[in-house]
């Protein structure tokens, strides 16, 4: 191969490679969270008050995690749960209680008691779930 070959082939190349590049980056760009659909499995279970497992729900600030969604008590008698799985890769988030927001401890991802994004890098907001109480019984469904 002589000299003029070798640069034709290795500019060739050279351009198949940024063009590559490109569509992957393209593929990692952030969408707009406000205008993302919220993410998070489709569910309808319950959770007893009375057992052991889920006693946290029975004081203010409480939180139980179950079915992929985490329950959160914030009065007696008042409750909200949202998605676990952090939308920017999946790890599991976790109530935190000081600051009233769920927080990712993979990235350091931040979401409101809504699932809004609040602090990056996850783009997209949680989905939230109706929570309504019947004696000790909590159904959570969305």
């Amino acid at each position: 191969m002589d000299r003029k070959e070798f640069l034709k082939l290795s500019c060739g190349l050279c351009g198949i490679s940024l063009i590559g590049s490109s569509v992957l980056l393209e593929s990692c760009k952030k969408t707009n969270a406000v205008n993302a659909a919220p993410q998070g499995p489709t569910v309808n279970f319950t959770l007893n008050l009375g057992q052991p497992a889920n006693a946290a729900l029975n004081t203010a600030g409480g939180s139980v995690a179950s079915n992929g969604v985490i329950v959160v008590c914030t009065t007696v008698t008042s409750y909200y749960a949202i998605a676990q799985a952090c939308t920017h890769a999946g790890c599991s988030i976790s109530f935190d209680k000081t600051g009233n927001d769920f927080v990712c401890p993979c990235h350091g991802a931040t979401f409101d008691t809504n699932g809004n994004v609040t602090s990056g890098p996850a783009n997209a907001p949680l989905k939230k779930y109706t929570v309504t109480r019947n004696g000790n019984i909590l159904t959570v469904a969305g």
